[in-house]
């Protein structure tokens, strides 16, 4: 169990399912059409894709070749666990350098939303950097669509799941889902 210090507690199921390549390719896909039809249909063209790093950056990189979208400005919010509190700090920001007065069309791509904590420090993050910008947000699997974030232009998602069960995607190991080097805030701040 995984005591979140802004929700109640998710008793997660022991499974822990394996996405396939192709699942992953069919949900980039249907991301990428869905994102290109609203684009078109109001006339927007996206100016930089977003990718939350890390789980956003292989969906954006398939978006970004799906739409053919070539200049992204990644931003990396990292999740910490010091003392059994979670909190979010953020490690790169490469879209605080764009001028501020510009209107930019953005496509953040994250991988999985769930509490939506890091996302929303994230677009938070985005709004101070770029307060003109029109976002239009991604993921792959949300945990529960009614979660997605409301203040911005559009949201897109490629499968809803329920927040208890666990997956992971093809490039991730089973083994380190909880346990990952990049969990060790020595790794971190070094």
């Amino acid at each position: 169990m995984e005591i979140r210090s802004n929700d109640a507690p998710i008793q997660y199921e022991e499974e822990i399912r394996d996405i396939s390549h192709d699942d992953f390719k069919k949900y980039v896909l249907k991301l990428s059409r869905e994102i290109e039809k609203y684009t078109i249909e109001n006339n927007l063209r996206i100016d930089y894709v977003v990718p939350i790093l890390r789980s956003g950056a292989v969906p954006a990189v398939y978006i970004a070749n799906e739409l053919n979208l070539i200049k992204f400005a990644p931003i990396q919010v990292k999740k910490i666990k010091e003392n059994g509190i979670y909190d979010h700090i953020i490690l790169l920001n490469d879209l605080k350098d764009l001028d501020k007065e510009k209107e930019l069309n953005l496509l953040v791509v994250e991988g999985t939303y769930s509490s939506g904590e890091t996302a929303n420090t994230a677009l938070n993050e985005i709004r101070k950097s770029l307060p003109k910008a029109k976002i239009l947000f991604s993921c792959v699997c949300v945990r529960g669509e009614e979660n997605l974030p409301k203040d911005v232009e559009k949201s897109f998602y490629g499968f809803s799941l329920a927040r208890e069960k666990l997956f992971v995607y093809p490039w991730e190991i089973k083994e380190q889902k909880e346990t990952h080097p990049d969990q060790k805030l020595e790794n971190i701040f070094y």
